[in-house]
């Protein structure tokens, strides 16, 4: 028999009619055959009732008959709400796993389980289809990765801290709806996300035409505000030359084009992005506004901060890895837009048979679904679910919070310490809003978190008085997850939400900027270099080494004096490889020999110059000045400066102008995995290397 037998006969019966029909025969004295034509029910059925009450005396009961269930109701009902709440905990069962649990489930309770769950230590899968059509409210889902640092940051404090400052600029500022901005990045490429299409049914692939396997990145930059406006969006090209009348051909008036070569949003550009803020909104001292947005570090640049504090910008951060609950722009413009996009993409591809949509076409594309998605409703739905405007503190339930219950626990040595570190305003907030709110260091009972967060979910083990066996919970079988106490030794948060564009806030900014200039330069004095007369970079003598009987030779000290440089790029880990581009080291002034690492510019005929990394295998020729060259090709992860030679050698001839100069000895690589990069210590960032 199948899992689900569909009956053929309909052998449902009316209730009510055979009540009637029982009465009419017991007490009018009717008779059967007419009763049940009277009422139209069978005259078998009626027949087989007024049998029963001869035999037990107990009057009319409409007979039911259920399949015997493993589990009864009440320990299926527990379970189903013990698999619900891990999912919003982002711990969610699979379905081997519930199987699985299920088993225990039942012989924890002694409960009188089939042979094959025994057999497989697991229910079988005739029961999880049964489970879950008796339980409506859960179905299999398809997961959406969620990293654990956005899990656990979306908690009662970092919302607190956020509500607090929003309500402080509002009412320092008394802004209305119309000032009220929020401001954020998304990425497109020229590879669309397919969407279904019709086919034949059995096929074992159908594909879609694309440009490319991999497309390159587009940023959008979009701003809207409270009252249902969007501006303008922006857009960085990853490009290092900016060309309008290509990259903005078919764009709205109004919109605005960057460029970088990685397509990132960078601090300069940032810049520019606020520039184009300020001509639409017309921002002054007298007239400001709030531009709420995440804290990344291309946002908090001195030049940026000091601009908008002149034209009247309040800068407000949103707590970090909190954008999916908080950001207007994510909970309701970027899903359509995003949607819209693939969608005019696809149709862009199937309107152009044989041709690759490149990063020249993005901006008409773009612009057309940044129209569609970024509605009036849209926006608006964005700041009202978020509690930004209308400001509502209580725009939140405690389910939302469920993912941070598992790492919500005490620091180490401070048992005392409540496990919810609110300020006394948030909780007085969440107090206000919620009649049944109580502290979790108030509650002594076993609670389901997401309804007091904060409190471990495990039963109370305490022994019943009464002498019936006890039942056994899900929860004791399998407790809730929950994260190991913190460490006492936490460096903290490097981003938090803050007002940036406060004195306080920009002064902290200032110094942690200023601080990082001084590791730098640290770093140059640390490498205690010099240039000799042909332009070499070597270690300056130190008074050890004038102590010695002799002086060691030329390639020893460049060689100690690259050692030097290798060993600050292995231990800096407050600055990155872009931030080691400033460290004073230019062309190695000599004529450029076989074996020296050079860097090439080539024109090419159509667009701007590109440069590259090779090494000479041979010397100029006098005839015709030309060197032979052996091509580096840039790795992927690298911001510039590390590289390597290709699997296919590529060499070729290159005339002695295309040599721009020789460049410093590659540092060697100390870890085995980094063998065969070559890393220099110079700045490319001017260079379109390749």
């Amino acid at each position: 028999m199948g899992r689900k037998y569909n009956r053929v006969t309909i052998r449902e019966r009316n209730a009510s009619a055979l009540n009637l029909a029982f009465v009419e025969v017991k007490e009018k004295g009717s008779t059967v055959r007419k009763a049940a034509k009277k009422f139209r029910v069978p005259r078998s059925t009626l027949m087989d009732y007024l049998s029963r009450d001869k035999t037990d005396g107990q009057g009319f009961k409409l007979a039911s008959y259920s399949v015997r269930q493993v589990l009864s109701e009440t320990m299926e009902n527990d379970l189903a709400k013990y698999i619900e709440q891990c999912s919003k905990l982002f711990h969610g069962l699979t379905t081997t796993m519930t199987r699985r649990l299920a088993y225990e489930y039942g012989i924890a309770n002694k409960v009188n389980v089939p042979d094959p769950w025994k057999r497989d230590k697991s229910a079988g899968k005739d029961w999880l289809t049964g489970f879950l059509e008796r339980h409506s409210q859960l179905s299999l889902r398809t997961l959406e990765a969620t990293s654990l640092a956005r899990m656990t940051s979306f908690n009662r404090t970092n919302l607190g801290v956020f509500q607090k400052k929003l309500e402080e600029v509002l009412l320092r500022y008394q802004l209305t709806q119309s000032c009220i901005y929020n401001l954020d990045e998304t990425g497109c490429t020229t590879v669309q996300k397919l969407p279904k299409v019709i086919a034949q049914k059995g096929s074992h692939q159908v594909g879609q035409v694309t440009s490319r396997e991999r497309g390159e990145l587009i940023t959008m930059v979009g701003i809207i505000c409270a009252n249902g406006n969007a501006l303008p969006p922006c857009f960085v090209f990853p490009r290092v030359r900016f060309d309008e009348a290509r990259m903005m051909k078919g764009a709205p008036l109004g919109c605005k084009g960057l460029v970088h070569p990685s397509g990132w949003m960078t601090s300069s550009n940032f810049l520019y992005v606020l520039q184009h803020f300020v001509s639409h909104t017309r921002c002054s001292q007298e007239h400001k506004v709030l531009l709420i947005m995440d804290n990344h570090k291309s946002h908090l640049s001195i030049d940026a901060i000091n601009y908008a504090k002149e034209n009247g910008i309040v800068l407000l951060t949103l707590p970090p890895h909190t954008s999916n609950k908080l950001q207007p722009l994510d909970k309701s413009v970027y899903g359509p837009f995003k949607t819209f996009f693939n969608q005019g993409l696809n149709a862009w591809m199937l309107q152009h048979p044989g041709q690759c949509a490149t990063i020249y076409d993005m901006a008409p594309l773009m612009s057309s679904a940044w129209d569609r998605a970024a509605t009036p409703v849209n926006i608006k739905a964005g700041f009202r679910s978020t509690g930004v405007h209308p400001f509502d503190i209580g725009v939140f339930s405690e389910e939302d919070f469920g993912g941070a219950f598992v790492t919500d626990r005490p620091m180490a040595n401070s048992s005392q310490q409540s496990t919810s570190h609110e300020p006394d305003h948030a909780r007085q907030q969440v107090q206000a809003t919620s009649p049944d709110y109580e502290h979790p260091s108030e509650s002594q009972s076993a609670m389901v978190p997401g309804i007091a967060m904060g409190v471990s979910p495990e039963v109370s083990m305490s022994t019943s008085t009464s002498e019936q066996p006890r039942r056994v919970s899900v929860e004791e079988i399998r407790p809730f997850p929950k994260a190991a106490a913190r460490k006492g030794n936490s460096r903290g948060r490097r981003g938090k939400c803050m007002i940036v564009t406060d004195t306080p806030e920009k002064a902290e900014i200032e110094m942690k900027a200023k601080s990082k200039i001084s590791k730098v330069k640290q770093v140059k004095k640390r490498l205690n270099l010099t240039a000799d007369e042909d332009g070499t970079k070597r270690r300056r003598p130190t008074k050890k080494d004038k102590d010695k009987d002799g002086s060691s030779s030329e390639e020893e000290d460049i060689l100690q004096s690259e050692k030097l440089l290798a060993a600050e790029f292995n231990k800096s880990s407050d600055f990155s490889e872009e931030d080691f581009d400033n460290v004073d080291i230019d062309f190695v002034d000599k004529v450029p020999e076989e074996g020296d690492f050079v860097l090439i510019g080539i024109d090419p005929l159509k667009g701007s110059k590109v440069h590259y990394v090779g090494q000479l295998i041979s010397d100029m020729d006098d005839d015709d000045d030309e060197f032979q060259v052996s091509y580096l090709r840039k790795t992927m992860k690298s911001q510039g400066n590390c590289f390597l030679f290709p699997n296919t050698t590529d060499e070729a001839s290159v005339h002695k102008d295309n040599v721009i100069g020789v460049l410093p000895k590659p540092i060697p690589q100390s870890m085995k995995r980094r063998q065969g990069y070559y890393n220099f210590s110079f700045g490319f960032a001017g260079y379109n290397m390749r």
